[in-house]
């Protein structure tokens, strides 16, 4: 049955499928954000782990650059103060937090037997107010910190706030190699929200990939809601047919692009990684061999000269021989300071060793050599091996070169080793770097020579410690080497770059940041003879070949043709049912021409049998077409679709066909008529149904004409069925029938009015007649219903 409860759960299936549409983008909406989310927090911790690995990396290639033997004198109170010790290493931790300016503090920490933890010394220049003196307590040391003393290991401390700031400090023990003593440790300092921003824009991917989805899926919504709402013809446009493709397969773009980019960045990160490993062995190697030249060699000769009286030119030749045949780019020399009035006899002493050439000399405006100008004291280079590839060097005078002269001078007051800045010697023709090195041989000895031990490094000079260039001949790393010069600029010495045939950036002389991939540079400070030096590597050619950077094409590819190859066939299926459907559409059509066309002629066939009864039955001619125009009114009250009209129109158009067997003087008699006659006239619904009961209607038409004179109280005839029982179409043609009957003439009675006919079904409404067919009736004739002529 069919009511307003019907009407009510059809308007609730429309706005559902209306609701559906929305629901499936805020799902999305909700998906896209949790996955965005996890994300973000994935790469967050990525990015700390990161940025605390690099960090602590860091820490430890400036912990081993540490003349560990010079700390090892500091007393961690303010007698350090005035110790030379404190001071060059103090100004070599200020050049280190100038190279790194991320840092804020280096410092060196130690531990009292109280338990208390102290300064050393800090990166800060002296007089600032963020100094600390040495043996200044750390009044704000956390366990963490106490845990790195007990422990001895390194690590990155959580976020902590002291009377600095709020900070992400790593601290890295500084344990002296020959006893295994904790010495001191050595702490950096970052900014915590430095921190906290870079490893918050290992989010902004995630997030902005996740605003891209989002939008695509609102957008996405919103067109195929839109189309939804579109008249069919522009429903069919391709655009339109295609959205679903269309919106998949941008939606597969943007997370193949989201995936590829990041795992091009995990795979970076762990090139990186891969990166900092090999090139740490290569740093540390030629760290090394720079600290043993130091300590084995320059202060193996220093030791020589003091364990001696006096060591004349064959036994200085004789021990630093074998040092030259090691490494022929640096050369040994002793040199004396000799006073204007000691000119003349020193020079003399010299040519008696046979150099009857000999005089002291330096560079002159035009490049030559030339006697020295009046000063108050002179350092001649008295020996030197390499001798024949230096000799033209007897008797130069190293005071008389700015760098070297202020290096002699330090050298002499701090009573320790020092180098000068890099200069060129003035008879290398080929203008290269050198840089002098300074060991002072104390005058206040009782006996024997008072001096300077030193060499003269060649800018190549450590390139031959390590094995840079493999087999091959392709480096995968390349090494630079600076000096930190006394205004605080990096140098360049040499670089393994012009070894292999690559170039050095033309910044290399005023930045050790030199290289085009700089997030691959890896630098160690090394505080060698009271120096700053850098040690910087970058991964060479073959890197790229040990370590490609493709699988990310990969990942790229592959979900670019998934995605395509799946955005074409949902496009191909898509537009399948359209075309399947327009082929549908266009089969319904000319079945609905075809059943208008059988409609047609079967309403035709019915006409013509309702023309035979009524040629029977001339006193009731018309009877059968007014009462079909009355249910068909009925039935649109009762809200019939336009097929139920036109199967309830058909039947009450042949409703009374079976009279055609009831004798034509029985139909006319304008008498009553008898119980027999009426008996025959009482069969017709009977026989009207037997005509057409084989017949395969799309409506109950042989019902309808069979029931028409049932009541619901079952006092009709011919079954004497009643309620549920009788269908809805017979109970329309009831009323109808009964209407039009006592309304209108019959050859055995006058007319008995519309009105007399309308109170007969009011008065057997929902008795005889359903009383919403009656309700319907009686609306209809209210609204002035009259029936066509």
């Amino acid at each position: 049955m069919r009511g307003p409860s019907f009407g009510l759960s059809k308007r609730l299936v429309g706005f559902a499928a209306k609701l559906s549409g929305l629901a499936v983008v805020v799902i999305s909406v909700v998906l896209i954000l949790l996955m965005g989310v996890l994300l973000s927090f994935a790469e967050i911790a990525r990015g700390r782990r990161e940025f605390s690995d690099r960090l602590l990396r860091q820490a430890r290639f400036v912990e081993s650059g540490l003349n560990s033997e010079e700390l090892s004198r500091l007393s961690g109170s303010l007698d350090d103060l005035d110790r030379p010790e404190y001071w060059r290493l103090k100004s070599q931790l200020e050049q280190v937090n100038a190279l790194f300016p991320q840092y804020r503090f280096i410092y060196l920490m130690g531990q009292k037997e109280t338990g208390e933890l102290f300064f050393f010394i800090d990166s800060e220049p002296p007089g600032s107010d963020d100094e600390s003196l040495p043996g200044d307590i750390y009044a704000d040391a956390t366990e963490y910190d106490f845990e790195v003393f007990r422990e001895k290991k390194a690590r990155v401390l959580p976020v902590i706030t002291d009377s600095w700031g709020t900070w992400v400090s790593v601290i890295v023990p500084v344990i002296d190699e020959n006893s295994g003593r904790l010495l001191a440790v050595l702490g950096i300092d970052v900014e915590a929200n430095d921190f906290r921003k870079g490893i918050l824009s290992y989010a902004i991917k995630p997030v902005v990939f996740s605003l891209v989805l989002i939008l695509m899926a609102i957008l996405s919504g919103f067109f195929i809601i839109r189309r939804d709402k579109l008249p069919q013809e522009k429903k069919e446009k391709r655009v339109q047919r295609y959205l679903e493709a269309i919106a998949f397969a941008a939606f597969g773009v943007a997370v193949t692009i989201m995936v590829s980019s990041l795992v091009h960045d995990r795979q970076e990160a762990a090139r990186n990684d891969a990166f900092a490993d090999l090139a740490a062995t290569h740093v540390t190697s030629l760290s090394r061999a720079m600290k043993n030249i130091e300590d084995f060699q320059v202060e193996a000769l220093a030791r020589f000269f003091e364990s001696s009286s006096f060591v004349y030119r064959q036994e200085f030749l004789n021990y630093v021989g074998s040092l030259s045949k090691n490494n022929e780019l640096i050369s040994w020399f002793w040199i004396e300071r000799v006073s204007p009035g000691e000119i003349e006899s020193f020079e003399e002493s010299i040519r008696s060793e046979g150099f009857p050439d000999f005089f002291v000399w330096e560079p002159g405006e035009s490049g030559g050599k030339e006697r020295v100008l009046d000063r108050e004291s002179y350092y001649p280079i008295q020996y030197i091996e390499p001798l024949e590839s230096n000799r033209n060097l007897l008797g130069l005078d190293l005071g008389s070169l700015e760098s070297v002269g202020e290096a002699i001078e330090k050298a002499a007051a701090f009573r320790l080793m020092w180098a000068s800045d890099p200069v060129v010697v003035p008879t290398d023709e080929e203008k290269a770097l050198h840089f002098f090195v300074f060991r002072p041989i104390v005058e206040e000895r009782p006996q024997g020579q008072t001096g300077f031990v030193g060499a003269i490094f060649h800018s190549q000079a450590f390139h031959s410690a390590v094995p840079i260039l493999p087999s091959n001949g392709d480096p995968t790393v390349i090494l630079g080497l600076y000096q930190i010069d006394s205004d605080g600029n990096p140098v360049l010495l040499f670089s393994s770059a012009q070894e292999s045939g690559l170039h050095v950036h033309e910044s290399a002389e005023t930045s050790i940041w030199h290289y085009p991939e700089n997030e691959n540079n890896i630098a160690l400070p090394v505080m060698l003879f009271g120096r700053l030096f850098v040690i910087v590597a970058h991964p060479g050619p073959d890197f790229s070949v040990v370590y490609p950077m493709n699988y990310w094409i990969f990942i790229l590819a592959i979900g670019l043709t998934v995605t395509l190859s799946l955005a074409v066939l949902i496009g191909s299926l898509g537009n399948r049912s359209f075309h399947l459907e327009r082929e549908v559409g266009k089969r319904t059509e000319e079945l609905r021409e075809s059943l208008e066309t059988v409609s047609k002629t079967m309403e035709a066939s019915v006409n013509v049998l309702a023309s035979v009864v009524d040629l029977r039955d001339p006193y009731t001619s018309g009877h059968q077409r007014r009462v079909a125009e009355l249910s068909v009114a009925i039935g649109k009250k009762l809200g019939f679709e336009e097929n139920r009209l036109t199967g309830l129109r058909l039947s009450a158009m042949i409703h009374d066909v079976g009279k055609i067997q009831v004798p034509a003087e029985i139909l006319n008699t304008p008498r009553k008529l008898t119980n027999l006659e009426f008996d025959l006239i009482k069969l017709h619904p009977t026989a009207g149904r037997e005509l057409f009961k084989d017949i395969e209607f799309p409506w109950p038409v042989a019902d309808a004409i069979l029931q028409h004179h049932e009541r619901l109280d079952g006092s009709g005839y011919p079954e004497g069925i009643s309620g549920d029982q009788i269908i809805l179409e017979a109970r329309i043609i009831a009323v109808a029938d009964v209407v039009e009957a006592m309304a209108s003439h019959r050859p055995y009675r006058s007319s008995l009015g519309l009105q007399a006919a309308l109170d007969e079904i009011r008065s057997g409404k929902g008795k005889l007649y359903d009383a919403r067919v009656v309700d319907a009736c009686l609306e209809l004739f209210d609204e002035w219903f009259n029936f066509t002529e």
